[in-house]
């Protein structure tokens, strides 16, 4: 990969997806000026579009391919690192704040506009190739919703958040909604609307946008804004987008710098009393020393601190919020009328949270002026702690109100009630799935196999948010699902009586797999071991008693085999600069070239090797992948469908089928491809 792609990658990584963006809300915004100013900070010479547009192929069938590739390269150095492909996104954003009328496209045109910005034509990169950046978008939203807010809170929205004409260019259009001048009015703006409102806070989005237009300040936005406003598709993207920045304000006139490290202040319950807890991961220091005598302690091997010096939490600082600003670091906490705390398994205490998990339980503490969005709320939504608790409580704030332990079986219907009662709750909406994923369980060996369980143990699934279609497990509809599936929560496949052995779990065209198991398999000490010993990666031709420490190959997986199964034969042509063979349970392969024999001299003197090479396949299928002059080229060899699993083995098998998508145009390999690419979300 180009080394100014590469520049890109970690100037747009450490800009917007940095630690010091903890807690807050991280709007991938880039144009023209940002571009120009990250080129100027970071020293980079060449252009963001100019850079991508060296590794885009508009002629292929996926233009894309040699950034998703390197994507799962960097994948593998670092697994939790930003995924690798921040340039082409940028550049797709860079393409929606140029949206405008101009005298060659309409404002809403946008593929030619980002195909020109890539490849300097308006008709190479149409519509149908861009499913893939669309994907990358959720690819992205999904690994920054697991770092749970360490790297910025999420303002991707969910695919069914988006309009129906913009499903796939939506996504960078979000993200083009707020400039950074817009994004500096908020402050000034939510502060006169909290005085407004008798400091109940934070308002909806949909209360917000209402305020904005009602006093005319929508005019002070950019002319993008306001042209996204005028659509009323994007008015609830828009809303969501205002509600969420409103809801992690922290009460200053001003925000936060970029780059300055961040520390998000939450609210601790813990034997009965309430105190405060900060989390970070923009610092590693033990202690942190900040303004007033206040300090920061750090809780073990955690991203958590203790916080001293710091008065305990209020009805005054909960309503005003906090902000210290110290020499390195800024640690704030939003003002909020409502207050949502949930278990932390972290810390093994109630902590506070940015919204509501659907099936677990909650503490909520209202104040005066939120108790009414509170009642609403919970009469139409929850399934336990309707009623307020009358008794009084010492830790309780003054005059605000308790429920406990609040439950939310439906999620489902809790969004809908929290789309319909705004006010001081429109932020507590239940965090966006992008993909099918496994959750929980009792995991075996979790550094061996991180998708083997214990059988009864197995884990939960979570569906992502537009999922269509019935949840199949190992191919069946199980009828006893359907209740939990139509409440929106994570499914518990435990209880269903699954035997030991491998299982699929699928919806729609998206699928996840795992392996159960009675126990953990555990290799025997030998105290003389034997195996097949090691020389320059290659394995010796007989086994033997081995050294201790000595490299070797001790065990092989030779499964029995159907003697009337007769094997596949294949003829190679010597002289590929790489052949592979990915077989459709995910195994792969790398198939070396036979060297002549040490006889073959002697007896057939003078005589070259044959061109071709056999190769026999006894009741495995897949496809045989060669390379030559950096083009692959692929043969079926009884290729099935393909069924990689998840496990570290079947990434390496995606990461070798996307590098060779482009071998054939079959129907079959297509579908390994596909396959791949799933793995890659």
């Amino acid at each position: 990969m180009d080394l100014s792609y590469q520049a890109w990658q970690q100037a747009l990584a450490d800009e917007f997806f940095g630690p010091q963006h903890a807690g807050h809300q991280s709007l991938f915004y880039v144009d023209a000026d940002v571009e120009q100013e990250l080129m100027r900070r970071s020293s980079i010479d060449v252009p963001l579009a100019v850079s991508v547009g060296q590794s885009v192929q508009p002629e292929s069938a996926n233009p894309y391919a040699e950034i998703e590739n390197y994507r799962w390269r960097m994948r593998r150095e670092q697994p939790d690192g930003v995924p690798a492909f921040l340039p082409l996104l940028a550049c797709s954003v860079l393409a929606a704040t140029k949206m405008v009328h101009d005298q060659h496209h309409r404002a809403s045109t946008y593929h030619s506009r980002f195909s020109e910005l890539l490849t300097g034509q308006s008709e190479l990169l149409r519509s149908a190739n861009y499913e893939p950046i669309s994907r990358m978008w959720q690819v992205l939203a999904s690994w920054q919703h697991s770092q749970d807010g360490a790297r910025g809170m999420c303002t991707i929205p969910s695919p069914h958040d988006l309009p129906s004409n913009r499903s796939l260019i939506g996504f960078a259009l979000s993200q083009s909604l707020l400039s950074g001048r817009d994004r500096n009015l908020l402050p000034e703006i939510f502060s006169a609307l909290r005085s407004y409102n008798r400091d109940a806070w934070p308002l909806g989005g949909d209360a917000l946008l209402s305020a904005l237009e009602i006093r005319s300040w929508d005019q002070r936005f950019s002319s993008g804004f306001r042209r996204a406003l005028a659509e009323q598709e994007f008015r609830p993207l828009i809303a969501r987008l205002l509600g969420n920045y409103a809801a992690t304000w922290d009460g200053s006139p001003e925000l936060v710098p970029t780059g300055v490290p961040r520390a998000g202040l939450l609210v601790r319950l813990d034997a009965g009393r309430l105190s405060w807890v900060a989390r970070t991961s923009a610092a590693d220091a033990a202690r942190i020393e900040l303004p007033g005598n206040v300090a920061l302690d750090r809780l073990g091997d955690t991203a958590y601190y203790s916080v001293e010096g710091l008065p305990a939490p209020s009805a005054r600082s909960l309503h005003e919020g906090v902000r210290l600003t110290g020499e390195h670091i800024v640690l704030s906490r939003p003002p909020a009328s409502v207050l949502v705390l949930a278990r932390n398994d972290v810390l093994g205490v109630w902590t506070s949270t940015d919204g509501f998990t659907p099936g677990e339980g909650h503490v909520v503490l209202a104040a005066p002026e939120a108790r009414s969005d509170v009642q609403r709320l919970l009469d139409r939504a929850a399934s336990g702690g309707r009623r307020q608790e009358t008794a009084r409580l010492s830790w309780v704030p003054e005059n605000w109100s308790l429920h406990r332990p609040v439950v939310f079986d439906n999620a489902m219907t809790l969004r809908q009630a929290l789309r319909e009662v705004q006010g001081t709750v429109a932020f507590l909406h239940p965090t966006a799935q992008f993909k099918l994923r496994l959750e929980g369980g009792l995991r075996l060996a979790p550094r061996l196999d991180p998708q083997l369980y214990m059988t009864g143990g197995e884990p939960s699934v979570v569906l992502p948010d537009a999922a269509e279609g019935a949840l199949l497990v190992d191919c069946v509809d199980r009828p006893e699902l359907r209740e939990a599936l139509a409440l929106g929560r994570p499914v518990a496949l435990a209880g269903l009586g699954l035997a030991a052995g491998h299982h699929t779990v699928s919806v729609g065209d998206a699928e996840v797999s795992f392996t159960t198991a009675e126990s953990a398999v555990v290799a025997p000490a030998a105290s003389h071991p034997c195996g097949f010993g090691l020389t320059a990666d290659t394995a010796s031709a007989f086994p033997a008693v081995l050294a201790d420490g000595a490299p070797a190959v001790t065990g092989a997986d030779c499964p029995s085999q159907d003697s009337s199964v007769l094997p596949h034969t294949v003829l190679c042509r010597r002289g590929a600069d790489q052949l592979l063979f990915a077989a459709s349970d995910g195994r792969l392969w790398t198939i070396s070239c036979p060297e002549r024999p040490a006889w073959w001299a002697e007896r057939l003197s003078g005589v070259s090797a044959p061109p071709f090479f056999q190769i026999e396949f006894l009741g495995v299928g897949g496809w045989l992948l060669e390379r030559r002059a950096g083009r692959w080229r692929g043969h079926p060899v009884d290729p099935k469908p393909p069924q990689p699993g998840t496990s570290t083995a079947a990434r390496a098998w995606a990461e070798a089928v996307l590098a060779a998508q482009e071998a054939s145009a079959d129907p079959s390999w297509t579908a390994y491809v596909l396959e791949a690419k799933e793995l890659e979300r």
